[in-house]
C-alpha cells in the first residue's frame, strides 16, 4: 500500500509540475507551453475516470467476480483511452510532434493492455486492486491543484517577466534621451533582453506614435485564448488581430480594429502595463 501510495503521489505531482512548467523560472523552452497544455487537459479531462474509479471501488467492496473486475478494467481502458486521443489532438495545435507522439505512445500502451484483461475475467476474488485509488485520486487531486494555482502562478509569471523589463525599457529611454527619438525597431539576431520565464520567448518592441510598446506573450489556462501583456508609457497600449491587418487596412480601420481584436483588457498591478486577451 505504501508503495502505491507513493506511485499515486508521484503522478500528480508529476501532471502538476508539467502544469506548471511555462509559469516557472527560467531560460525560454519552447515544448514548455504544449506540455502545460496536455497536463492540463489530463487534468480536467481526467474526472472522467472518477466514476468508473467509483463503480470499481464498489465492485471490489462487494466482493465482486473477475467478470465484474473485467468490465470496470476495461470501461477504465475505454474512457482514459478517449481522453488521450482528444488531449494528443489538441496539444497538435501547438506543437505537432508532441502531439503525434503523445498519440504513438498512448496507442502502444492500448496494445499492452488489452492482452491483459482477458486474464481478469476468470480471476477469482482476491486482494482488492489498487487501480480505482489511481482513477479517482490522481485525477481528482490535480484538477483541484490546478484550479487553485491557475491565478497565483499566472500572476507570478506575468509579474516577474515585466519586472525583468525594466533594463530594455530603461534603454529604450537612454536612446531617447541620447538621439532625440526612439528607435525605429529593435530586430536583431540576438534578444538581449529576456523575460527569464519558461514559457516566455521574447519581448518585442515597436514604435507607437510618440511613444512605444514592449509586448509580451503570456501562457495562461484559458484553451483557446492568446494573453498579450504591454507596456506603453502613454498608456496608448494597441495591438492588431493580424498582420493582414497592419499591411492592408487604413489607418482608421486599423485604429478600430486595434480597439476591437480583443475580448478582454486589463489593467496590471504595474503603472503602465495592459494585458489582453484574444480568442
Amino acid at each position: 500500500m505504501v508503495a502505491h501510495l507513493f506511485r499515486i503521489t508521484a503522478a500528480t505531482a508529476c501532471v502538476i509540475l508539467c502544469t506548471l512548467l511555462p509559469f516557472l523560472p527560467g531560460r525560454y523552452d519552447g515544448l514548455a507551453v504544449p506540455v502545460s497544455t496536455m497536463a492540463q487537459l489530463v487534468g480536467k479531462l481526467g474526472l472522467l475516470l472518477v466514476p468508473v474509479g467509483g463503480v470499481w471501488v464498489a465492485a471490489e467492496h462487494r466482493r465482486r467476480t473477475g467478470r465484474a473486475r473485467y468490465a470496470c478494467a476495461l470501461a477504465a481502458l475505454i474512457v482514459s483511452s478517449v481522453v488521450w486521443v482528444l488531449v494528443s489532438l489538441v496539444v497538435m495545435t501547438e506543437s505537432l510532434t508532441l502531439g503525434t507522439g503523445a498519440l504513438g505512445l498512448g496507442g502502444y500502451a492500448v496494445t499492452r493492455l488489452v492482452p491483459r484483461l482477458g486474464s481478469l475475467r476468470s480471476a477469482a476474488p482476491g486482494r482488492a486492486s489498487a487501480m480505482p485509488a489511481y482513477l479517482t485520486i490522481v485525477p481528482v487531486t490535480v484538477a483541484l491543484v490546478q484550479l487553485a494555482l491557475a491565478d497565483p502562478v499566472t500572476e507570478f509569471s506575468r509579474s516577474r517577466a515585466i519586472r525583468n523589463s525594466a533594463p530594455l525599457i530603461a534603454d529604450i529611454e537612454a536612446h531617447r534621451a541620447a538621439n532625440g527619438r526612439y528607435p525605429l525597431s529593435s530586430l536583431s539576431v540576438w534578444p538581449d533582453y529576456k523575460p527569464s520565464v519558461i514559457g516566455i520567448k521574447e519581448y518585442r518592441y515597436e514604435p507607437s506614435g510618440d511613444a512605444y510598446n514592449v509586448m509580451f506573450e503570456q501562457p495562461n489556462f484559458r484553451f483557446g485564448t492568446r494573453e498579450i501583456v504591454i507596456y506603453n508609457p502613454r498608456d496608448e497600449q494597441a495591438i492588431a488581430s493580424h498582420a493582414l491587418d497592419v499591411l492592408q487596412l487604413t489607418p482608421e480601420q486599423l485604429a478600430l480594429d486595434r480597439t476591437r481584436g480583443h475580448n478582454a483588457v486589463h489593467d496590471a498591478p504595474h503603472p503602465h502595463w495592459k494585458y489582453f486577451r484574444f480568442d
